[in-house]
């Protein structure tokens, strides 16, 4: 193959028969893919490469019945007949994200309708602020397991386990605060994660309504087929990564912040695991 221009060495081949049409586009394919940097391609995710490849193919083809050897080569040519297509992808791309942070958000505003809510706001106060607090066996276990699980503690539920341990809510939501701030960046992650996530299942649920419908043309299913599971294979990933990231505060972090030994902590914790093992045991 030409080592100058490679795209018009294909042409040549294809309109001298020596390529069919398949053939010829299987290659264009191939070396759009190895050569990302020849066609500014490689400021694409590489993910992303193969699904601007299908969004562009249509276009690639139009472009070959409309190709006359005038002065530029067919290289130059392709290359910016990318460029324009680039443009509308990425419009296309963003608009489509925009879609659906739409439908998330929407989605997310009416989950909090319906008749669960409406008992909720039937109730003039969930939690009594001036019930008798329920006196916890172990205080120091309760405590080190509501900081260890600090992302699932609301404000509310802290005065309610601070009533109970005996404590000021200050220093209990002081103590959140603190852990909240060592694990800043990790929550960060754990929160970008997640919402890549939903959107990802939003996505998954889209195709396969899209990929449902009959009569769908072939080479529409096809795109409609490798985004979807290309959009699969980033759902597992993210999850992948996700699960990989230790979600409650570290023993070490709590005894940090309680200023106590980390034995202690590992003692406590560990006693309060097998006692729910026995527990789960004895009700299986």
């Amino acid at each position: 193959m030409d080592t100058v221009n490679p795209m018009d060495t294909l042409l040549r081949e294809f309109r001298a028969g020596q390529l069919t049409r398949p053939e010829f586009e299987r290659k264009v394919i191939a070396h759009l893919v190895d050569n990302p940097h020849r066609f500014s391609l490689k400021l694409l995710h590489p993910e992303d490469r193969m699904d601007f490849i299908s969004f562009y193919f249509p276009r690639f083809r139009k472009a070959l019945e409309n190709y006359r050897n005038t002065g530029h080569s067919f290289d130059a040519y392709i290359h910016r007949s990318i460029q324009f297509a680039l443009r509308d992808y990425r419009k296309e791309e963003q608009l489509k994200h925009e879609e659906e942070l739409r439908l998330w958000h929407q989605s997310e505003g009416s989950s909090g309708t319906g008749e669960a809510n409406c008992l909720v706001l039937d109730m003039e106060d969930p939690y009594d602020q001036n019930d008798t607090a329920t006196r916890v066996r172990n205080p120091r276990q309760v405590l080190l397991l509501t900081l260890k699980a600090y992302r699932y503690i609301s404000p509310d539920f802290a005065q309610r386990v601070a009533r109970s341990l005996g404590i000021e809510a200050g220093k209990l939501e002081q103590w959140i605060h603190e852990i909240r701030l060592r694990r800043a960046k990790i929550d960060e992650r754990i929160d970008a994660l997640q919402a890549s996530i939903q959107l990802c299942y939003i996505k998954k649920l889209r195709y396969e309504q899209q990929l449902a419908i009959i009569g769908v043309e072939p080479l529409a299913r096809t795109k409609l087929e490798w985004r979807a599971a290309k959009n699969l294979q980033r759902l597992e990933n993210l999850s992948a990564k996700l699960e990989k990231i230790k979600k409650t505060a570290s023993n070490q972090t709590l005894a940090e912040v309680l200023q106590i030994p980390k034995g202690t902590v590992d003692a406590n914790l560990f006693a309060l695991k097998q006692r729910c093992k026995a527990q789960h045991q004895q009700w299986n």
